[in-house]
């Protein structure tokens, strides 16, 4: 098998001294792929560089050398015509890879007559059974061969038509005539329900004019019920002034799903609204807790304040927040400046189980002061004259949370972990973990998941995959994909002030405290393989996983990266986003195998095969700081499973870039 690749080297070459003291100077760009080559054969490589310096390269005299490596021979590269200053240089050869798949860097080394004048410059280059072709399946190394693996858009169902597009590296499947859209072994329940969901992706029933699904007893109910865009519930009750702390406590669970939060555009959870009117401008902080909850503020913008309400376009929403610090524990809250009007604050879910008693507190200042309190649940200046909290009688402020007073640690058992008074039982050396469950230090195998090796050695039939486990060649995988459109569609601009406690500090997602300008999009990572995503339990390999203390629960790590790149495809801006919960956010495929109900969630991460894990724009970190970053045109780069963790079908369709222009301030 062989390849021509080809990329640009970043590389600055200085010679002088020579015949009439010219300079060697030669300059180009690193490749966001590497080069592929084939397992313990030959490979053809190319490499092309500007000629910046003042000397004429001549095909005799100038070639790149590859650097003394195990495993790997070959080279030098030499070019192929004489090449003058400005021009760009072509230079080719052949390197013999070794038996290890996996990324590898080479060195180069510049050379002039046999003679170094450039220390080494590295390449990354990908050892692959792949020829490149996505739609035929991906190739294997198995027992030392290249062996064949399945075509990766068969979903094996007869009735749905499976289109591979071979550019684009992605799957879809169209029912034909009767098929399933999900499960076919899915039995719709509909006992006792006069509407609502039936369990298979259909419905038990549509309400007449003028009613609505109560979703969690399902019964048809008019849409004017108080909670209802309607007939919305006062925050507070007439004649209590605004400003100052107001706490309210609700139940959603026999509301109405009328509405769409603008940053969770998938949800179809029931809510619950409240409406206040302010003569003046005030600053409002709102929080909500009790379940995954999903909290968005709307204002009345004309004559009908419900059309307002009910309006569902992103322009109508003034505010949306879905998970945040405090509340934590996937509670919401929304910190916003407020005109004077009438205002709509909705408690909606993150999905259709997600309903329930909550607790609602809005804190309003005066003069339009917005409190930041962001990381903090009590104690601390909300920069308003007053504080971010204030405990209960028998709760103590310590660093930020309320804790029990007085707290007596409990480390029994424990070796390491939290004593629940915000210190620690203990800490693990270095080369040990700790386990949340038990409190134990363990040590864990360790995966070069770049070169992966597996032991014992994998069967004839079998290939190491990159998790250091070994996988039939056969085996069904699954597949992810960025939405592009999404990715093109749902970028913004916003500015953020950050403090020192702020979750986005705290996480490194920003670069400094004070007001940050950031780009915000969305990603949502879609399973199109043929078998589901799975990962293990933080409790049981922490290795995998990072715990957040802002957001109050276990992301998994090196999910994804992101990185804004200009137009030689340098990275400019490195994002710094570590929260990921891996979980079933829509079912975005059909079919008969296409589970039809939500199964995973953050606290048990996954993704089922056909579905999707979509991280809004609104999210924490979910954004890149381009606070002191130029104006200008770029390109906005999205990776998942960068740190290959996990085995995939391929690769080779994990990223996507769309452009995006940074407008002058």
């Amino acid at each position: 098998m062989r390849k021509a690749l080809m990329f640009w080297a970043g590389l600055v070459l200085l010679m002088t001294g020579c015949d009439d003291d010219a300079t060697y100077v030669a300059a180009g760009e690193v490749p966001g792929t590497a080069l592929h080559v084939p397992p313990d054969g030959p490979g053809e490589v190319q490499l092309r560089m500007k000629n910046e310096g003042s000397a004429t390269w001549k095909p005799d005299q100038v070639k790149l050398a590859l650097r003394e490596q195990q495993g790997w021979s070959g080279g030098p590269l030499v070019l192929t015509e004489q090449v003058k200053p400005g021009q760009v240089a072509t230079f080719r050869g052949n390197i013999t890879a070794p038996a290890q798949a996996g990324l590898h860097k080479l060195g180069w080394v510049p050379q002039r007559k046999g003679t170094a004048f450039e220390k080494a410059f590295e390449t990354d280059v990908e050892v692959t059974c792949s020829n490149g072709e996505f739609c035929d399946g991906e190739e294997r190394l198995a027992n030392g061969r290249c062996v064949s693996g399945p075509p990766p858009c068969d979903d094996g169902a007869a009735c749905t038509e499976d289109v591979c597009d071979p550019d684009k590296r992605t799957c879809q499947h169209i029912p034909i005539g009767s098929c399933a859209v999900c499960m076919a072994t899915c039995n719709p329940d509909c006992s006792g329900k006069l509407c609502g969901e039936d369990g298979c992706g259909g419905q038990c029933g549509t309400c007449p004019a003028g009613q609505a699904c109560a979703q969690g007893i399902f019964e048809c109910r008019p849409d004017s019920q108080a909670g209802t865009c309607r007939n919305p519930l006062p925050l507070v009750a007439d004649g209590t002034p605004l400003v100052g702390d107001h706490i309210i406590q609700g139940d959603t669970s026999n509301g109405f799903h009328q509405l769409i939060p603008s940053c969770n555009r998938t949800s179809t959870a029931v809510e619950a609204v409240y409406t206040f009117t302010t003569a003046e401008k005030l600053g409002l902080e709102a929080r909500v807790s009790g379940y995954d909850t999903v909290l968005h503020l709307r204002k009345k913008r004309g004559a009908d304040g419900t059309a307002d309400c009910l309006d569902n376009t992103a322009a109508r929403t003034v505010a949306c927040s879905d998970d945040s610090s405090p509340p934590g524990d996937y509670g919401s809250r929304v910190s916003v400046s407020l005109d004077p009007g009438t205002y709509y604050l909705i408690v909606d879910g993150f999905d259709s189980t997600q309903a329930g008693p909550f607790t609602l507190s809005a804190r309003f200042a005066a003069n339009g002061c917005v409190p930041k309190c962001d990381g903090l649940y009590c104690g601390g200046s909300d920069g308003c004259g007053g504080n971010c909290g204030v405990c209960t009688g028998d709760e103590s402020c310590v660093k930020g949370r309320c804790l029990p007073n007085p707290c007596i640690p409990n480390c029994d058992g424990k070796a390491c972990g939290d004593n629940g008074c915000g210190g620690q039982c203990g800490f693990c050396p270095n080369d040990e973990l700790c386990v949340p469950a038990t409190g134990t230090c363990e040590t864990f195998a360790a995966c070069d998941h770049l070169r992966p090796s597996c032991t014992p050695s994998c069967g004839t039939s079998e290939f190491c995959g990159t998790d250091c486990a070994c996988h039939p060649v056969s085996k069904q995988l699954p597949d992810l994909i960025v939405d592009e459109a999404r990715l093109r569609d749902e970028i913004l601009f916003d500015t953020i002030f950050v403090t020192e406690n702020s979750c986005a500090r705290v996480e490194e997602c920003v670069e400094g405290t004070g007001e940050r300008r950031v780009l915000r999009f969305s990603v949502e990572a879609v399973n199109q393989g043929s078998a589901t995503l799975t990962v293990p339990a933080p409790a049981e390999r922490p290795d995998l996983f990072t715990f957040s203390p802002c957001h109050g629960h276990y992301h998994f790590s090196g999910f994804a990266t992101y990185a804004l790149v200009d137009a030689d495809g340098r990275t400019v801006l490195a994002g710094r986003k570590q929260a990921y919960c891996m979980e079933d956010t829509q079912r975005v495929a059909t079919g008969p195998d296409v589970p039809c109900a939500k199964k995973f969630t953050c606290d048990d991460q996954g993704i089922q095969r056909g579905w999707s894990d979509l991280y809004g724009n609104t999210l924490d970190c979910q954004w890149l700081d381009i606070t002191d970053v130029p104006p200008g045109d770029y390109r906005l780069q999205v990776t998942l499973n960068p740190s290959r963790a996990f085995q995939e079908t391929t690769l080779d369709n994990n990223t996507s870039s769309v452009p995006v222009t940074l407008p002058a301030r």
